[in-house]
C-alpha cells in the first residue's frame, strides 16, 4: 500500500482505532507520535485557532482536525477544508503542505484551494476537480500548481471526501504531493 493509500485510509479510520494506527503510521513514517497524545488536549492553541473559531466547528471536523494536525509531518501535504456548502474554505493544512506551496496556515485559512491555480493548470485536472466535488467522489489527478512565490510545480492532488455521523457530506481531506513534471 502507497503512502497516499496509507494516509487515506489513516484518516478514514473509527475513532477508536485512530490514535493507535496513527502512532504506527508516524512510527513507520519519521513523524512524530507524541502528537497523539497532546491532540487530546484543547487544540485551539496547538492549531492557531480562536477559541471562538473552534467552538463554531462540528464533532466531526475537530475530529479530522485533529487528525490532520498529528499528521503535521506527515510525508505529504494534507489539507481540511469545509464545509462543503461555503465553498469549501481551508480549515487547516499541515506543515507539509505549507512547505510545498509557501503559504502558512494563516494566509490560506478560509480561501478555497483554487488560489493554487494559474495560467499553466491544466484544464481537464481542474474540471476533474470541480466534478468530484459536485458529486461527492473521491479522485487523484496531476496538475501544475503555484507557490506563494509564485514558483510552478508539479502536484499530484487527492481529494477526499468525508461524512458527518448523519452520513452526510461535511468535508474534504486534500493530498498533495509534489511530482516530477
Amino acid at each position: 500500500m502507497s503512502t497516499r493509500e496509507s494516509l487515506r485510509e489513516l484518516l478514514r479510520c473509527e475513532q477508536p482505532a485512530f490514535p493507535s494506527a496513527a502512532r504506527s503510521f508516524l512510527d513507520a513514517h519519521g513523524g512524530d507520535s507524541d502528537r497523539v497524545d497532546r491532540a487530546q488536549d484543547d487544540l485551539a492553541p496547538l492549531v492557531d485557532v480562536s477559541p471562538a473559531a473552534m467552538a463554531s466547528l462540528s464533532a466531526h471536523e475537530r475530529d479530522l482536525l485533529s487528525r490532520v494536525w498529528v499528521l503535521d509531518n506527515a510525508p505529504l501535504g494534507i489539507t481540511l477544508a469545509g464545509p462543503v456548502y461555503q465553498d469549501n474554505p481551508v480549515l487547516y493544512v499541515n506543515q507539509t503542505f505549507q512547505e510545498l506551496t509557501g503559504y502558512s496556515l494563516s494566509a490560506i485559512r478560509g480561501e478555497n484551494l483554487r488560489l493554487l491555480q494559474g495560467a499553466d493548470t491544466e484544464p481537464d485536472a481542474v474540471d476533474a476537480l470541480s466534478e468530484a466535488v459536485e458529486i461527492w467522489e473521491p479522485v487523484t489527478v496531476a496538475l501544475w500548481n503555484y507557490r506563494a512565490d509564485g514558483e510552478r510545480f508539479r502536484n499530484r492532488v487527492s481529494l477526499v471526501p468525508t461524512r458527518d455521523a448523519d452520513g452526510m457530506l461535511a468535508n474534504w481531506v486534500g493530498l498533495q504531493e509534489r511530482v516530477d513534471g
